[in-house]
């Protein structure tokens, strides 16, 4: 990860994970989700796999599910790349909730490739 980030990862998680203020949690995912990269989406999987409330894990799956970039073909094409690089993240809940969305995008995924059926 970059230096500014690594800076910052704690603060990043806290607001991600604040279970006072969902707002504070979905505001902060949209943000690290306009990044476009892969380390804006492996904070909010991150936080997403170890989110304990029911309301901060709701937030954080709806900026993820909600962010428009993905309803474009390339927008779609960049997540499932970066999802499978996320998917052999050293961090066990990054891994299971990248597989988890691509498991949700396989037919997608399928399609792109030209292996659907």
């Amino acid at each position: 990860m970059s230096d500014t980030i690594d800076e910052v990862l704690d603060v990043i998680h806290r607001l991600l994970l604040d279970a006072w203020d969902t707002a504070v949690t979905h505001e902060t995912a949209e943000a690290l989700l306009a990044r476009r990269d892969v380390i804006g989406l492996r904070c909010v999987l991150l936080a997403r796999s170890h989110a304990a409330e029911t309301s901060t894990a709701d937030e954080i799956q709806a900026a993820l599910d909600g962010d428009p970039d993905w309803m474009t073909t390339e927008g779609a094409d960049r997540l499932i790349e970066r999802l499978h690089e996320l998917a052999r993240d050293g961090d066990a809940g990054v891994r299971d909730e990248a597989q988890r969305i691509l498991a949700r995008l396989r037919p997608r995924e399928e399609w792109a490739d030209g292996s659907a059926s």
